[in-house]
């Protein structure tokens, strides 16, 4: 869809709005313009998220250059890449395939910080953005991603229900937040049975324009899937063993995480304590000097929201964090409690105070408690 002339005065709109973010890379209309319509026009709302999207973009996570790194995350060996191409049916669509009932999220978030799983997820995120903004550019129209969900082999057991409930809405809502309306559909295929039951507990953790873009396949998924997109997008592990096709795609198999390597570690003995009222937040300060290393190790009790301010050389006494520079991103809910804790390390780019900031804002009577290790070196 090209843009319209009232769609192209709210973008000049939005992007004055935030220019100072900006970044020549990310800095296309379609990209503001997804926001756009991601948030019904609301520029109230659109600027604060999209500033927060921005400054992660900026951070040393480096997103801009991301896709053209290579994708070699510990995680990307059992976690494979689903990109496979242009949709050649359905217009200006790019296809992923997510392999949702074999990967084995379960060992993954017994293996891996959260933090260090979304390093991973950002790399493919990143891809399909680069993707899609590269047929923009190629056909100045709005383009998007079929994010297929292949459902093979789900159980519908306390793990996956588990899984539902904390580490997989977590990073479901934290590509809703980021990645506002890249997706053109979340097409489920090879359903099972009790998709019912799954659907129940999963509906009400996904963001609503999320649960409106689901379509979810009956049982001639295989007909109806290449009425969406060519076969030579979609994987070849589909065909019966006998035949060649009509799926041509060659998408890996994913790779279980072995449970000798599942995290068996506990909070450290010289670890500090603190505790975050229902709805509120909370901070720890550090003091350090340019080209220093922070590192840090955090357990939790229950979902957290956690990012690092730098804060000005001249004492504002002020509580807002908005008035701060942020050098680590913003995770609105890491998941918890904890299984593996998250770790990570900044070096520091000038002398200041550093504040780790903790938010239990979501919580309406848990108090939330941080075990935790923040050593300078």
């Amino acid at each position: 869809m090209s843009i319209s002339e009232s769609d192209r005065v709210a973008i000049n709109e939005l992007r004055e709005a935030v220019k100072e973010h900006l970044t020549p890379y990310y800095d296309t209309d379609f990209n503001l313009l997804r926001w756009l319509k991601g948030h019904d026009y609301k520029m109230d709302v659109i600027k604060p998220k999209l500033i927060n999207h921005l400054l992660f973009r900026k951070s040393d996570w480096d997103l801009d250059s991301l896709a053209d790194k290579p994708r070699d995350h510990p995680v990307h060996h059992h976690w494979k890449t689903g990109l496979t191409g242009e949709s050649g049916i359905i217009p200006n669509t790019i296809v992923n395939i997510e392999q949702t009932g074999s990967n084995d999220y379960w060992g993954m978030l017994h293996s891996y910080p959260t933090n260090e799983i979304l390093r991973a997820r950002v790399h493919d995120l990143e891809s399909m953005l680069k993707a899609v903004m590269d047929l923009e550019k190629k056909t100045n129209q709005q383009c998007s991603v079929i994010y297929i969900m292949d459902l093979t082999g789900i159980k519908f057991d306390k793990r996956t229900i588990t899984l539902l409930t904390g580490g997989l809405s977590a990073i479901s809502a934290f590509m809703a937040e980021h990645y506002v309306e890249l997706v053109h559909s979340f097409v489920l295929v090879n359903v099972p049975a009790f998709i019912s039951a799954i659907w129940t507990i999963a509906k009400p953790l996904l963001p609503e324009r999320t649960r409106n873009k689901c379509n979810i396949l009956n049982s001639e998924w295989r007909v109806e899937v290449l009425k969406m997109a060519e076969g030579s997008c979609l994987p070849s592990y589909w065909n019966d063993e006998e035949d060649d096709g009509p799926f041509t795609a060659p998408i890996e198999k994913c790779v279980p995480f072995p449970e000798d390597k599942y995290y068996m570690g506990k909070v450290s003995s010289n670890a500090d304590h603190m505790s975050v009222s229902a709805g509120k937040t909370g901070f720890v300060e550090v003091e350090v000097k340019t080209g220093q290393t922070l590192s840090w190790e955090i357990h939790s009790n229950g979902h957290f929201a956690f990012a690092i301010y730098e804060l000005p050389l001249v004492p504002n006494n002020s509580d807002d964090v908005s008035n701060y520079t942020r050098v680590y991103p913003l995770f609105s809910k890491i998941p918890g409690p904890t299984i593996v804790p998250c770790i990570d390390k900044l070096v520091c780019p000038s002398s200041a105070t550093y504040r780790l900031w903790f938010g239990n804002q979501h919580a309406w009577f848990h108090t939330l408690k941080i075990d935790y290790v923040a050593k300078v070196e």
